[in-house]
């Protein structure tokens, strides 16, 4: 918007110099040319355009005749504004071009990346904003997989490994728990993040003691889910600890 703004002044401050040039010229010439050249200006751009469509005149200019297709056609000088906004467009072009080799203005690549940071702050700063997730509100998010996966590796890989067969930990891909506190899978994994493993002491409180805030725990409890329900069988994890659980759906 601002571009058209800036050209629509370019364009009339060029006009009006055209015009002051314009006149400066027509009072050296003789009278009877002067007089001819004001009549034939004496309308506005529309009003030349209808004269020379609808109205005959040998004043108007040369005419070109076609001839194979006997229409005549008159060579009328181009508007003045025309040729004015042909220059602009090449300053354009040129202020661009520069642009686009020495800065970083209108360079494709770069305003990508710098929109694709200024994105992920927005969201970075409305993920703190939005309420918490807790024990009562939490569900399974299959969305969530990719980033809880990442948290988990930041976190849990240490103890679990970062495919969770278990390292010190135990085994987070077979169905032996050393915890029950809920009835369903999801919440339970949930509820050991947020407030430790009473069973196991290295298992600390990690949303209780603000360790990890309330959202990143129900990515990373996806990730879990999703781990444990899609594991590989023949994949060889840590021996089972605690018992085997069958859990309520979630």
């Amino acid at each position: 918007m601002s571009t058209i703004i800036i050209s629509i002044i370019l364009l009339v401050i060029l006009e009006e110099i055209n015009k002051l040039i314009s006149n400066k010229k027509i009072s050296f010439l003789p009278k009877e040319e002067r007089k001819r050249l004001i009549e034939k200006n004496q309308f506005n751009f529309w009003g030349r355009i209808y004269r020379s469509g609808f109205l005959e005149s040998k004043d108007d200019g040369p005419v070109i005749d076609h001839g194979f297709d006997e229409i005549l056609e008159l060579d009328n000088n181009i508007p003045s504004w025309w040729v004015q906004l042909f220059y602009i467009t090449i300053i354009y072009a040129a202020i661009y071009f520069l642009a686009y080799i020495f800065t970083d203005f209108s360079h494709p690549e770069k305003e990508y990346d710098f929109f694709y940071k200024k994105q992920l702050s927005e969201i970075q700063s409305y993920e703190k904003k939005r309420p918490q997730a807790t024990l009562e509100t939490s569900l399974f998010d299959e969305n969530l997989i990719e980033e809880g996966k990442n948290l988990f590796k930041e976190n849990c890989a240490t103890c679990h490994e970062a495919d969770g067969t278990g390292n010190i930990g135990p085994n987070l891909t077979d169905d032996y728990w050393i915890n029950k506190e809920e009835k369903s899978l999801y919440k339970n994994i949930f509820h050991i993040i947020w407030y430790g493993s009473k069973n196991n002491p290295t298992m600390r409180d990690f949303g209780a003691s603000g360790e990890i805030k309330g959202n990143d725990i129900q990515k990373i409890a996806s990730y879990v889910y999703f781990i444990n329900k899609n594991r590989n069988k023949s994949t060889i994890g840590k021996s089972p600890q605690g018992k085997k659980v069958i859990w309520e759906e979630d």
